[in-house]
C-alpha cells in the first residue's frame, strides 16, 4: 500500500514506518545519555505512541519515577479532555510522581511524515529544591514592626583616621577646598555612620579640615539638624 507524500509523490508506507523506526532508535540510545548529562534528579523517558497504549521505549534515571522499559505512559489530560497524539510541546507543568514528590515535567512529540510516533518526557524534581525555597523563606523573614527600626554599626574596628578619609573621599575634592555645603554633608555622613561616638573624633576631623572644633561642632548642628527636619517631613508626608 503507498501513501501520498507531501510533495505529491507517493511513497510506500514501509518508507515511513521504517523512517520513524529509526528515529525513535536514534533517540532511545541518547534518552540515558542526556539524563546522565542533567542531574540525577531530572528523568528522561521516550515513549512509544505506536504501541497502544503507549510504552515506554527508553527511558534515562528512572528512579525519579520508578519505571522502566515497558511501562505504561501515565494518562495525560489538558482540561477535560484526554491526551491523545498530541502535537505541540507541553512545556513545564506540575505533577506529582507515585511517591508524592513534586515533578516539573515537559512532554515533547515526535512527529514523522505528520503522525506522532513518540513523546520524549522531561521530569524534574523538584520538592528539594522547594523544601530549600521554604528554608529560606523562613531564614530570610523579618517582621513588621508598629514604628521604622534603623540600626547602624559603629566602626569601631576601623582606625578613626582611616574612617575619615574613606568619607573625604566620596568629597571628590581635597579637604581645604570644601565649602560649606561640603563640609555639612560630611559631618551628615560621619554622624550617620557613628563615628561621633568614638573619642577624638572632633579632633580629627578638625585637623583634618584645617578648621576649629568649634566649626566642626557648628557644621554638626547644622547636618544633624537638616537630617531631623527631613526624617520629621517623611514622617508627615506618610500620615
Amino acid at each position: 500500500m503507498k501513501r501520498k507524500a507531501g510533495n505529491g509523490t507517493d511513497r510506500p508506507r514501509g518508507q515511513d514506518e521504517q523512517r520513524a523506526q529509526d528515529i525513535l532508535e536514534a533517540l532511545a540510545q541518547l534518552v540515558p545519555q542526556i539524563a546522565r548529562s542533567l542531574t540525577k534528579d531530572c528523568e528522561v523517558v521516550l515513549h512509544d505512541n505506536r504501541a497502544s497504549p503507549p510504552r515506554i521505549l527508553a527511558i534515562g534515571n528512572g528512579h525519579v519515577t520508578r519505571r522502566g522499559v515497558g511501562d505504561l505512559m501515565t494518562r495525560i489530560a489538558v482540561g477535560n479532555a484526554e491526551l491523545q497524539d498530541l502535537r505541540e510541546p507541553l512545556f513545564n507543568y506540575g505533577s506529582v510522581a507515585p511517591d508524592g514528590r513534586q515533578l516539573r515535567v515537559s512532554v515533547l512529540p515526535v512527529v514523522v511524515n505528520g503522525k506522532t510516533v513518540a513523546y520524549l518526557a522531561i521530569n524534574f524534581c523538584t520538592s528539594d529544591l522547594l523544601m530549600a525555597q521554604r528554608a529560606i523563606t523562613q531564614l530570610t523573614r523579618t517582621e513588621p514592626h508598629p514604628k521604622e527600626i534603623h540600626e547602624t554599626f559603629l566602626p569601631s574596628s576601623l582606625p578613626l583616621r582611616q574612617v575619615i578619609d574613606s568619607s573625604l573621599e566620596e568629597c571628590n575634592r581635597p579637604p581645604h577646598l570644601l565649602d560649606r555645603e561640603d563640609r555639612i554633608d560630611l559631618m551628615r555622613r560621619l554622624h550617620e555612620q557613628g563615628v561621633f561616638q568614638m573619642r577624638g573624633t572632633v579632633r580629627e576631623i578638625a585637623e583634618r579640615l584645617g578648621i576649629s572644633r568649634a566649626a566642626v561642632y557648628h557644621y554638626l548642628k547644622l547636618a544633624t539638624g537638616e537630617a531631623k527636619h527631613r526624617k520629621s517631613t517623611r514622617t508627615s508626608s506618610r500620615n
